[in-house]
């Protein structure tokens, strides 16, 4: 390994270590990228660099626009090597790659912070990815999905609400916090965690049409039908958002990504979950959100 590659591998280390310490509870996604960029800020600027958010890049604008330069969101200068630019993006973006990649062959060091709450794709070099995960939700009163970054990441944020710049607890139905933890458990490839609160015979179905589909009884056999699931992914995104109706957790689960074939996919299926003293005892899929019964 050359030296540029060993100091684009520390800064990227030296990052996603900094990034380790940020935190946050219930923030829309523009919130959570204004965050990180903060944070990425005062991480430079702690190393004693010029540190420039929105510095210009050496990429030109698509056309009409193509006099004028786009621009990164965090560029720093330093003294002891070449520039430093940063780029935040919740979703994986491609011009953002090459405009990285471009970065990089102007003999920047180029990083790509990517937040969320699933996997994401490594880049090619010299691009390094710098990954911050966060668990989601849907949040109180319909108010869209919402951000969390706790101090303990294995389990999602509580409920919270913002009150006149404060807030104040609303607690989340048990069973709708148990199954989400197990998506979110999923979505980092924590498959232990996944089945961790299933029942001993658990009875878990999934539309025949799937991929190892059918009816799975008991966590070992859940456990291997996720692994298969998660690890037909090369980057993969989680977006459930549950419900109680009645005696049922009602999950719509948006997943989207990149799959081993190089294929972009998106999905969204309906799991609705029967939970009994603490365990799950019965979960059952639906490929088309209208067959879910009433």
């Amino acid at each position: 390994m050359n030296t540029d590659e060993t100091d684009a591998d520390g800064l990227a280390g030296a990052l996603a270590a900094h990034l380790d310490r940020l935190t946050f509870t219930d923030r829309t996604a523009d919130q959570v990228t204004e965050l990180i960029l903060d944070a990425v800020a005062g991480w430079g600027r702690a190393r004693g660099w010029r540190v420039y958010r929105r510095a210009a890049s050496v990429v030109p604008l698509p056309p009409p626009y193509e006099s004028r330069r786009s621009v990164v969101d965090v560029g720093c200068a330093r003294t002891d090597g070449p520039p430093v630019v940063v780029e935040v993006d919740h979703s994986d973006r491609r011009r953002t790659l090459e405009k990285l990649a471009a970065e990089a062959a102007a003999g920047r060091v180029a990083l790509w912070v990517r937040w969320g709450a699933g996997r994401f794709a490594t880049p090619p070099a010299p691009v390094r990815l710098v990954p911050c995960r966060v668990t989601s939700r849907t949040a109180l009163q319909g108010r869209g999905r919402v951000f969390s970054r706790p101090a303990n990441t294995e389990r999602p944020a509580p409920a919270h609400s913002s009150v006149a710049g404060g807030f104040t607890v609303e607690v989340m139905d048990p069973d709708v916090e148990l199954v989400l933890r197990a998506y979110a458990a999923f979505a980092a490839g924590d498959i232990e965690g996944a089945v961790r609160d299933l029942h001993p015979a658990v009875e878990w179905i999934e539309p025949d049409e799937f991929p190892n589909g059918g009816r799975h009884v008991g966590p070992a056999a859940v456990a291997r039908y996720l692994r298969a699931s998660y690890d037909g992914w090369l980057e993969l995104h989680s977006e459930p958002s549950a419900t109680r109706r009645g005696d049922r957790i009602v999950v719509v689960h948006r997943v989207h990504g990149v799959l081993r074939d190089l294929s972009v996919h998106e999905a969204t299926v309906v799991d609705v979950f029967t939970v009994a003293g603490g365990k799950v005892v019965r979960m059952t899929a639906y490929a088309d959100p209208a067959q879910v019964p009433d």
